[in-house]
């Protein structure tokens, strides 16, 4: 069987989100992430990871780094993958520090069949139905990126951007 995958970046033309924060007690964040992800994405707990977190007690300062990665399904073909990640570092006597977190969000789509019918049921698939829904995904997932910084600005008591939902071709 033959196969296509796409990967569309939600945030063109730029590609990652940056957070950064100076003040009182930076590990919440990812505390806030646990509970957040699950509930701002609507997916299981099978969707959502924290993949790796990393801490380097010895000195004065605390470091730490984590990463966090969640997957959202649109279709069958479709899926949304989000990669979070967050370093940052916070005194051992006072538990004020720093972190700067970086957020990734695509759209990945994969398609598969025959060989031999592989480009013609693609090029059927793409103009008649797939261009308009991929464009909805993307527009999808930008908006959830950005309403996902928003609420951790808010959590923060960062300034939070007004952005107004984005709108394409089809919306």
């Amino acid at each position: 069987m033959a196969k296509i995958e796409i990967h569309d970046d939600c945030l063109e033309p730029d590609r990652y989100i940056y957070l950064s924060y100076k003040g009182p007690d930076p590990w919440a964040v990812n505390k806030k992430l646990a509970g957040l992800l699950r509930l701002h994405f609507h997916v299981g707990t099978s969707s959502v990871c924290n993949q790796r977190i990393n801490w380097d007690i010895v000195g004065e300062n605390i470091s730490f780094y984590s990463v966090w990665w969640v997957k959202k399904r649109f279709t069958r073909n479709t899926r949304m993958r989000v990669e979070i990640k967050i370093l940052g570092k916070k005194s051992k006597a006072t538990n004020y520090g720093e972190f700067i977190m970086e957020i990734n969000p695509w759209i990945q789509t994969e398609f598969s069949t025959w060989g031999f019918l592989l480009k013609p049921a693609w090029l059927i698939y793409s103009y008649l139905f797939y261009d308009r829904v991929r464009r909805k995904h993307i527009e999808t997932c930008r908006n959830m990126i950005y309403s996902l910084r928003n609420k951790l600005k808010e959590h923060f008591n960062l300034t939070v951007t007004e952005t107004t939902e984005a709108q394409g071709v089809y919306g």
